[in-house]
């Protein structure tokens, strides 16, 4: 059977032991549309470490408890297509989070405002996004860190960072390192959209590739980036797909391997999957 190379590499350093073990890890797997692959089992994934093929030993749906933060972009320049694009793709978005999920929602315009507190209620955020007055600048890069600051009060629970912003001004008090540093401390994982609108300038547009990217790199997460705010929606659904697709995976190896350069393959065709790079570790399911 053909497996599909997946797409996301990690390092990770291990202890120094002349035991084996059993490690888990945590990866997404979505099919060539990026839609969640459903229905895995221990014969569908292979795991290659350090170019060596592992035996699997465990493979189940990751049904930890999900909690995100949803920052979502306000600020001025973006006033019109938040409410004609963005407001409505952000609200399906929450609809279709995994079952039991629950999450928080923030705007940018003007400061980091959390606009609606921990819930699994879809409406309830849909009323306060439309509610939502687009005005001042993005203070995209402040609200990453106070969002996931949030987060990381959430013990027990896997946590997520979602946003979705326009190339606007940047108006933060944070510069885009110092911002990617803190903001990785907090939560699992990063996912992002960004439409560009052309409003940003040189400078702006630097600081969010570096902050997003950086931050989606580090935990194995998703950056879709979209000609216009109509794309967002589609963009989205990519988005959903790496949280409903989500697989704890379990492999023996040996321990006394110093670094670890792990690969996950998909026996399906067009099937990918995607490490969540925080959440690896010894295990024993």
């Amino acid at each position: 059977m053909t497996m599909t190379t997946a797409v996301a590499l990690f390092v990770l350093q291990a202890a120094v032991a002349p035991t084996a073990e059993v490690r888990s890890l945590t990866v997404s797997v979505t099919d060539d549309r990026g839609a969640a692959v459903e229905g895995l089992a221990r014969d569908d994934l292979a795991v290659v470490e350090n170019g060596v093929a592992r035996e699997v030993t465990h493979v189940e749906v990751d049904s930890r408890p999900l909690t995100v933060a949803i920052i979502v972009d306000t600020s001025e320049e973006v006033g019109s297509v938040f409410r004609l694009h963005v407001a409505d793709a952000v609200t399906a978005f929450l609809g279709r989070l995994p079952e039991g999920s629950r999450f928080t929602v923030w705007t940018t315009g003007d400061r980091p405002t959390k606009i609606v507190d921990l819930t699994d209620d879809a409406a309830a955020a849909s009323k306060a996004l439309k509610r939502a007055i687009a005005s001042g600048g993005n203070t995209l890069l402040d609200a990453l860190v106070e969002a996931s600051r949030e987060l990381k009060k959430q013990e027990g629970s896997r946590t997520a960072v979602v946003v979705v912003t326009g190339m606007t001004t940047n108006f933060g008090n944070r510069d885009s390192h110092s911002a990617a540093d803190q903001a990785s401390k907090n939560a699992d994982l990063f996912l992002a959209v960004q439409y560009d609108e052309g409003l940003a300038d040189f400078d702006a547009r630097v600081a969010y590739d570096y902050a997003l990217g950086t931050l989606v790199k580090k935990t194995g997460g998703l950056y879709e980036a979209s000609l216009s705010a109509m794309g967002t929606s589609a963009a989205l659904q990519k988005l959903s797909g790496q949280l409903r697709g989500r697989y704890r995976v379990s492999y023996a190896t040996l321990s006394e391997v110093k670094s670890r350069k792990v690969e996950v393959q998909v026996a399906r065709p067009g099937a990918k999957a995607r490490v969540v790079v925080s959440a690896p570790g010894p295990s024993n399911p």
